[in-house]
């Protein structure tokens, strides 16, 4: 299971994943791989995917989409074409490839993105998810995601968000997380991944 957060406040909004993918082979044991799990949208949108193994590839075929489509930039029409879009790609894909297993039977995205046409600061997250095989919905969400939940991990990144922490401590205590994680749960592991957007726009971090 994808391990994932985002969050914004006055200095921009942050996005952070692991890389690890599970495969089960019927009969075998769970099997480990390398994946990139966070993709840009537009100069000013991004996405997390997390779950059933098809959020990559339709992250990744959306991310395409998007940019052949010169005139999408506006960041409510972004979030809008990404839901019915990856709406439609789940439930073709469920139709030919039933999801087994409860991990398979979970999806979800995280979207999040910057626009001078929205409230102060500019921000906003949209959390998409599925679980047992409903169709994929909004979820409801502030300025924080953390998926899977961890109460602990929500509560410091709500007060170093509320604090005014700038973006690169918010993220050393995602990565700081992160490793925690891998060195608990066989499905979390690195490289892990980090990602920033700001008026300027998206950018990656190393």
């Amino acid at each position: 299971m994808t391990q994932a957060l985002a969050g914004y406040n006055e200095h921009g909004l942050f996005f952070a994943t692991d890389s690890r993918a599970t495969r089960f082979r019927e009969g075998e044991k769970a099997e480990y791989f390398v994946v990139t799990k966070l993709f840009p949208l537009t100069r000013h949108s991004a996405i997390i995917s997390g779950g059933a193994g098809v959020s990559v590839p339709l992250s990744q075929v959306l991310a395409r989409e998007i940019s052949r489509r010169r005139g999408l930039e506006d960041l409510e029409d972004v979030f809008d074409f990404a839901a019915a879009f990856l709406r439609q790609g789940i439930v073709k894909h469920q139709a030919v490839h039933p999801p087994r297993g409860e991990e398979l039977k979970r999806i979800y995205f995280i979207l999040g993105g910057f626009s001078p046409g929205l409230p102060l600061p500019g921000y906003r997250l949209l959390l998409l998810g599925s679980e047992e095989g409903e169709p994929l919905h909004p979820m409801p969400v502030g300025n924080l995601v953390v998926m899977p939940r961890n109460l602990g991990m929500e509560m410091r990144l709500f007060q170093a968000l509320a604090a005014g922490k700038d973006l690169a401590a918010l993220l050393a205590m995602c990565r700081e997380f992160l490793e925690k994680m891998a060195a608990v749960k066989d499905e979390v592991g690195p490289p892990y991944h980090f990602a920033t957007i700001t008026p300027a726009g998206y950018e990656a971090v190393e």
